[in-house]
């Protein structure tokens, strides 16, 4: 079953673009510590979500070389913390695609989301319906854009940070920079003093832009810090391993001169990722967007979580406790609308539902009254992928019925039909002929999405062959 799950997100992207009709009670947009917290409270709940991370699975932290202030762990880098976070996630039964989303609309209920990913070196595009949606695309932080600062040289994350509360500690009695005029930087500064031997603040103005004008003056009353005005980072150096120093340009003299600086933290601000909700959801003049009460925003159903919506603390440790607590509200939110729908929805013509098989005579009865093709869905409750499948094999039942009768097995209460069956993974369909004969076996998402290609093809047909199910 760890296999399954491990596999599980290469081969959803296949299968659920194949879907005739895809809704998930919540999907939850990001990839990051939030996310998977929340995917992670809603799987154990009972609700299987999908997540959207995006290609940087695990989030912002992945980019710490290490995490020493994260509950329980000692050390740890981010990499291996998001690891942890997205195995326990998925075998509590979250479904993680690595797609990208290109657009949101929050307009109409269910709310529609669509991805985008490469597949087969294609771009391929699909839509997506939400009753629920939890957003953690965090904040991406700017950057000054020099040399030395990204990319395969530079030196971020490796002596370049934008947070010294997560960084700081590892230079201890060291020499840094921040650069930065504002409060943030002030802040940052007030932090480092306490470890660093020497920190220098680097503003490009001759004065900090600052509300905080009592912090100001504290702060620069610290002996062990210095105030460089009127100055930007022209480079930032390093032997390939650490920074070594910064080349700065100073504006007023217009003169160069190299820094010698163990780090450089970033104080110039975070521009949050909600370009996608804009005139949807509320949101600051910064464009973090807006919570009402707790983790809700504007729109009921909809939650936010981690540094889209902090403008403050930008914690990974706050960012996992906005995860559980927007879990927490969906599930509460998800009982009453789905109250709501069951009230409004007319109730469906007898025979359309897949029909959930008892016993094993109650399964002979049925495979007896077959004209057609069967279908048998060996599941369990338990089972991520399973509950995933469900909403699609259901449509299936609905579009089809008449033509394939559709049953479901479940693993806890029948182990002998599996055995009978020789089903050894799930989910698993088995398909059969009217007189019981197995025409096709599939197990695992990939091959189900086969099954669906073969369905569009006789879509169309009054009755439908079980000997067309042979080849998929």
């Amino acid at each position: 079953m760890k296999t399954f799950f491990l596999v599980l997100a290469a081969l959803c992207s296949t299968f659920l673009h194949a879907a005739h009709e895809e809704e998930h009670p919540v999907v939850i947009l990001g990839g990051g510590v939030a996310a998977l917290t929340s995917a992670t409270y809603l799987a154990r709940g009972g609700i299987a979500p999908l997540v959207i991370s995006g290609p940087q699975m695990g989030g912002a932290i992945t980019q710490s070389h290490r995490v020493q202030n994260w509950p329980s762990e000692l050390e740890i880098s981010g990499w291996e913390l998001a690891e942890k976070m997205r195995m326990q996630a998925e075998q509590n039964g979250a479904v993680i695609c690595t797609e990208s989303v290109v657009s949101v609309d929050l307009s109409k209920r269910p709310f529609l989301i669509t991805t985008q990913g490469l597949l087969n070196g294609k771009e391929k595009t699909r839509t997506i319906k939400a009753q629920s949606v939890i957003i953690g695309l965090g904040a991406s932080p700017n950057m000054l854009g020099v040399p030395g600062e990204s990319g395969a040289e530079g030196y971020f994350s490796r002596g370049v940070y934008s947070c010294a509360v997560c960084d700081g500690a590892f230079y201890k009695d060291k020499v840094v920079a921040i650069v930065g005029g504002g409060d943030s930087a002030l802040l940052e500064a007030q932090y480092l003093s306490n470890l660093a031997r020497k920190v220098y603040i680097i503003v490009r103005k001759d004065t900090f832009k600052t509300v905080e004008k009592e912090r100001a003056k504290q702060v620069l009353s610290y002996p062990n810090v210095e105030v460089i005005y009127e100055t930007v980072v022209h480079e930032i150096r390093g032997d390939g391993e650490r920074v070594t120093d910064l080349l700065l340009h100073n504006m007023k003299t217009d003169s160069h001169y190299s820094l010698p600086v163990d780090a450089l933290f970033l104080a110039i601000g975070s521009k949050p990722n909600s370009t996608l909700f804009r005139n949807q959801l509320e949101m600051d003049e910064a464009g973090y967007i807006r919570l009402k009460k707790h983790q809700e925003t504007s729109i009921q159903g909809v939650y936010a979580v981690g540094d889209i919506a902090d403008p403050e603390f930008k914690q990974a440790i706050s960012a996992a406790g906005d995860g559980a607590k927007a879990a927490l509200q969906a599930q509460k939110f998800l009982t009453a609308y789905r109250s709501e729908i069951a009230q409004k929805t007319p109730v469906e013509p007898a025979g359309a539902a897949v029909i959930e098989i008892t016993s094993k005579e109650h399964l002979t009865r049925e495979i007896q009254s077959g004209v057609g093709a069967i279908f048998i869905d060996f599941y369990a409750d338990y089972c991520g992928p399973c509950r995933m499948f469900g909403p699609t094999y259901e449509s299936w039942a609905k579009e089809f019925n008449g033509r394939i009768k559709f049953l479901k097995v479940d693993a806890q209460k029948l182990p002998q039909l599996f055995d009978q069956y020789q089903v050894r993974g799930i989910p698993t369909m088995v398909i059969l002929d009217a007189q019981g004969n197995v025409i096709r076996k599939v197990t695992g998402l990939q091959e189900i999405a086969g099954v669906h290609r073969k369905l569009d093809e006789v879509r169309n047909l009054a009755s439908i062959d079980p000997e067309s199910f042979k080849r998929i």
